[in-house]
């Protein structure tokens, strides 16, 4: 049996592999999804502190992890990273695909959200659309308090509750999907009249190249959040083959 973290493209394309190989496994999400196992797949949704995982682990007789979540999910690399080697479980990192970093006068990678807010303060923007997520909504309070700032979420009804509870004004939310389409992250800019963009490294899953290029075409800064470092424990795979290769050496 395997536990995979997921809720991401990475997740699905996981236990996508698992079913073909007919190999049984737990997919497990924060918040509840619509997530539809196959016939070797379990659902189960929750958040799991280190020792919660530990007591699922062995309850179920998993024998490694795979790791396909959002890659900045700070808490759950941790959790999972703790976790594991109490069991000494393996945990194999199914990894998105990255652009390498453009070199821009208009693009700038930032460490950290303090180290972008900071940016900002130095260079004031008329208007920011942040893209960073509904989760970033509340930390970065001080900052949409005192500017104007437009966050794009999920459609979700969880994600507006989010928004809600943090009290972010409603009428200055973008609920859509993120995509590929350049023409449109272009009418956004232009409809919102947005002067810089606050977003996340997020690979081609998280479309970063479109944003990217849109800001740019509209002549306008984009500030990126680098992705947080992986336990050097965690076995890096990125697709089918390295995936399956990576569990034939792990498990027995």
């Amino acid at each position: 049996m395997i536990l995979v973290f997921g809720g991401t493209t990475e997740g699905k394309k996981v236990a996508g592999i698992l079913e073909k190989v007919a190999c049984p496994y737990y997919y497990s999400t924060k918040t509840s999804i619509d997530f539809q196992a196959g016939p070797y797949g379990r659902y189960r949704h929750g958040a799991l502190t280190a020792a919660q995982l530990q007591t699922f682990c062995k309850e179920h007789a998993i024998k490694a992890i795979i790791h396909a979540s959002h890659p900045f999910a700070t808490q759950l690399h941790a959790t999972i990273h703790e976790g594991a080697q109490a069991l000494s479980l393996p945990v194999l990192r199914f990894e998105r695909r990255y652009q390498d970093r453009q070199k821009h006068p208009l693009v700038k990678y930032c460490a950290a959200y303090t180290e972008a807010l900071a940016w900002l303060e130095q260079y004031p923007v008329k208007r920011l659309l942040a893209l960073t997520g509904v989760q970033t909504i509340a930390p970065l309070t001080d900052y949409w308090k005192k500017h104007d700032t437009i966050f794009r979420i999920l459609p979700r009804e969880s994600s507006l509750a989010l928004a809600e509870q943090a009290g972010f004004p409603k009428e200055k939310l973008i609920q859509e999907m993120p995509g590929d389409d350049l023409e449109q992250e272009l009418a956004i800019i232009r409809q919102y009249n947005i002067s810089c963009i606050l977003t996340k490294e997020s690979g081609e899953s998280g479309f970063l190249a479109t944003k990217i290029q849109a800001a740019l075409q509209s002549s306008i800064p984009i500030l990126i959040i680098e992705r947080p470092t992986l336990p050097d424990t965690f076995i890096l795979v990125s697709d089918e083959a390295s995936l399956m290769a990576g569990l034939n050496r792990v498990l027995p």
